[in-house]
């Protein structure tokens, strides 16, 4: 083995007996890229003292789903999905296969002379649905039952937006998962004191807008170079704390208003990807889901019915009248050409709807996310801002280009009426 693997000598003593058994058992058959890659990768970490990343490599060899040998099943029953599922001690109504499902044999002398034996791999996923096993949702639908928010005096017409961009929830990267909850639970109270501030100084605001940018979620697979040794949590738990601080943000803020418009868009990281490509639709999206079950929590209890959501079906970009000004939401990934920076990319996506007459061609404000960092451009009679992200920064990113940014939740009023700029009051909390 060690003259066909040299690496494999700098391996601890039960990973190369792993791998001396599997080669012993498979013979010319072995060819599981993905162990053997990540096994060489594990060897020269501990060559070069790096035994944290090598423990990582090891853990995802181990995560490479391979079935014992096994004789071909007689009956083509036997062959579904569903009883591979049993046989690796999964319920299939709980997890399912993602293609590709790879099947290899070899013959091998046994007891009773000549046998034929099969090799199966393949990617097992929690299938991830809100049903009754999601016990954090039916928690949530039981809690909401029980608030009894005061109703505030309110005056005015100005509207106060909220814009919750790039959580990235899950993602390792700085102060990690941790360092993410901990912004969004600070900025809750402090959205709160902002806008109370405001109405003390004047601003007569009685709407508000909270507006969801995207890639709320990080997502586990697919996007960037060694995610998957960058995420803390997977998907469902993801989720899970994201539509909890989502709820609980809404709750707050809702009670202090005489109408709460909640609308989002999709972005990358909430798309259903395999080998690092979205294969659904644009409204299969993360994103989109958990406002989707915000709605529906809030739907609950009618101290909320004057919070109104405006989810996308299959759009990546929306339009809304706020307060008599066109506010456009997008993302922002599908802003791809027009030059080196993102406001420059910006502009010229906003022009080629304008262009193609779209109603986003129609905007007063354009609002996005996705590159992370803060900007405000006016171009003529539009303004374009871009919003900070709250992750803990990029080790990619930064190791690429040298560059970071702070992080922080963008808010600002519109005033209607207003005959140059109709927005102000602008702070990133």
């Amino acid at each position: 083995m060690h003259t066909k693997y040299s690496w494999s000598r700098h391996l601890p003593r039960d990973a190369q007996l792993a791998l001396l058994d599997m080669i012993y058992n498979m013979g010319s058959a072995f060819n599981m890229r993905g162990v053997r890659k990540n096994m060489e990768a594990a060897s020269k970490s501990i060559q070069s003292g790096n035994f944290k990343m090598a423990v990582k490599y090891l853990e995802t060899a181990k995560k490479e789903i391979i079935s014992k040998p096994q004789k071909k099943a007689g009956n083509p029953a036997d062959h579904r999905w569903d009883t591979y599922l049993r046989d690796l001690g999964f319920n299939p109504d709980e997890f399912e296969i993602i293609e590709p499902f790879e099947i290899r044999s070899w013959d091998s002398n046994t007891a009773n002379g000549k046998d034929t034996f099969f090799y199966y791999k393949a990617k097992i996923i929690s299938k991830n649905a809100i049903n009754d096993k999601d016990f954090d949702f039916k928690a949530l639908l039981k809690e909401i039952k029980t608030k009894k928010p005061k109703a505030q005096k309110i005056v005015g017409d100005d509207s106060f937006v909220v814009c919750l961009s790039d959580w990235q929830m899950g993602k390792r990267d700085g102060d990690g998962t941790k360092g993410i909850v901990d912004r969004i639970e600070q900025m809750i109270p402090d959205v709160k004191a902002r806008y109370k501030q405001l109405r003390k100084q004047g601003v007569e605001i009685s709407n508000l807008y909270v507006f969801g940018l995207g890639d709320i979620v990080e997502g586990c697979d697919g996007f960037y170079p060694m995610q998957e040794f960058t995420v803390e949590y997977d998907l469902r738990r993801q989720k899970m704390i994201a539509r909890r601080l989502l709820v609980k943000a809404l709750t707050e803020w809702a009670p202090d208003f005489k109408n709460v418009v909640v609308a989002c868009v999709p972005g990358n990281h909430g798309e259903n990807r395999r080998n690092g490509k979205a294969y659904t639709t644009f409204g299969d999206n993360f994103d989109v889901s958990l406002f989707d079950e915000a709605q529906e929590i809030l739907a609950m209890n009618k101290s909320y019915k004057h919070v109104k959501f405006v989810i996308p079906e299959n759009d990546l970009w929306l339009t809304l009248d706020v307060s008599g000004t066109i506010v456009g939401l997008a993302h922002g990934h599908q802003f791809r050409t027009g030059g080196r920076y993102a406001h420059q990319k910006a502009v010229n996506w906003l022009s080629g709807q304008a262009f193609g007459m779209t109603d986003m061609g129609d905007s007063d404000i354009l609002i996005s996310g996705h590159f992370h960092h803060l900007f405000v451009v006016n171009e003529g009679k539009r303004t374009l801002m871009q919003c900070p992200s709250l992750d803990g920064g990029s080790d990619w990113f930064e190791n690429l280009t040298g560059k970071s940014s702070f992080s922080g939740t963008l808010t600002f009023s519109i005033t209607d009426g207003k005959t140059q700029l109709p927005w102000d009051n602008l702070k990133v909390i």
